[in-house]
């Protein structure tokens, strides 16, 4: 889950477009990219649940993508990309929109991550390419059922690429500002226009963010906040708990991170609250995180450290309060011989505690990863 903001957009007003020219036009030039990640990994834990083998190897990753990009005769640059993901021997869409962009921001619609996203910042920007605990391990680490189901701190009711509409600012003296609209979270791939509205989605999701980059002498930094917003639905088709009404969406987050010759620390921190949580459960919380860490760059190599905490009770038991506790250590190197190639080693460790259970874990995770990129 990389929080990084492509510099896209969308719609714009008549005005906009009409506006004096100022370059002269070029027609969209098509380009391609993708990567292929492949990573061999030990998992030694208490809960093996069927996977006492110990060892797998996973293709993380296979992504193919293509996009198109012109330039209107007042310099208003119009963008189309398409992202897939091979599964099963089949492309699966994963990223598609169309975007605009000028002097006066960014706008981009289609499917594709909001602003409370891609514009959140924490200790996870740090990791190294097999992105800790913002990584793959969960498909891996038997979590005990807890509520975290997140891959690292994720905020319940996020939209991820549903279709939406959103847009960024121009970065101001540092600052920049972003905004998404989302319709009905099930909306993708051409289903937005029929998605129902009882079938347990989130509807009409507002993301806001903002993140401000700056330098102090020789020290650089960058902040950010994010906030979620949305209307739950309930589970028509659902006759057990997920039927009945859904406090709304209301989620957040803080963080930041700063560099100083090689060295950079960051750390974050977000709440869901009682977000997508049945109104009838008091006691339900879908967790709060919080993540710091810690890495040094040197040539084209990166160390990085990190430790993430989650604390929730999706349940809303008195005694199955999940508490989760990871920390990663990895390093990365990217072969500037070969450019496109780069090599990664990485440790998790996992622990999860659930109070009046016997669903708790404790998991170390080793993966080795390769990765080329075009």
């Amino acid at each position: 889950m990389k929080k990084i903001l492509l510099g896209s957009t969308a719609l714009v007003g008549a005005s906009l477009l009409g506006a004096v020219p100022v370059a002269a036009a070029e027609a969209p030039v098509l380009s391609f990219s993708g990567y292929t990640r492949v990573e061999a990994v030990s998992i030694d834990q208490d809960l093996s649940d069927g996977r006492g083998r110990g060892y797998d190897f996973d293709v993380d990753g296979n992504n193919l993508g293509w996009s198109a990009k012109g330039t209107a005769d007042n310099g208003m640059t119009y963008h189309v990309s398409t992202a897939a993901n091979l599964n099963a021997g089949t492309f699966v869409s994963d990223e598609s929109k169309i975007a605009f962009g000028s002097t006066w921001g960014t706008v981009i619609v289609g499917d594709d991550d909001g602003a409370d996203d891609v514009m959140m910042v924490g200790g996870f920007s740090l990791l190294t390419a097999g992105y800790g605990y913002d990584g793959g391990y969960t498909s891996n680490v038997n979590r005990g059922g807890v509520g975290f189901t997140g891959v690292f701190a994720s905020l319940a009711g996020d939209t991820s690429d549903s279709t939406k509409v959103s847009y960024f600012t121009p970065r101001m003296s540092g600052l920049q500002l972003g905004a998404s609209w989302t319709p009905d979270s099930g909306g993708n791939n051409n289903e937005g226009a029929n998605e129902r509205d009882d079938n347990g989605n989130v509807e009409n999701g507002l993301g806001l963010g903002m993140n401000y980059i700056g330098s102090a002498g020789d020290i650089s930094f960058k902040v950010g906040a994010t906030h979620g917003m949305g209307s739950a639905e309930a589970d028509a088709s659902n006759t057990a708990v997920n039927n009945l009404a859904r406090d709304d969406i209301d989620t957040w987050s803080v963080g930041g991170y700063l560099s100083f010759s090689g060295f950079s620390v960051g750390m974050g921190h977000g709440d869901s609250g009682d977000s997508n949580c049945t109104k009838a459960n008091t006691l339900c919380d879908r967790g709060e995180w919080w993540d710091v860490s810690g890495s040094y760059k040197f040539g084209d190599n990166t160390i990085a450290g990190g430790y993430l905490n989650n604390d929730s009770n999706a349940l809303g038991s008195a005694v199955q309060e999940d508490n989760v506790d990871v920390w990663t250590l990895g390093f990365t190197h990217n072969f500037a011989s070969a450019p496109g190639l780069r090599a990664w080693a990485e440790v998790t460790q996992y622990e999860v505690d659930r109070a009046g259970t016997v669903s708790d874990n404790d998991a170390t995770y080793i993966m080795i990863g390769t990765q080329v990129a075009f």
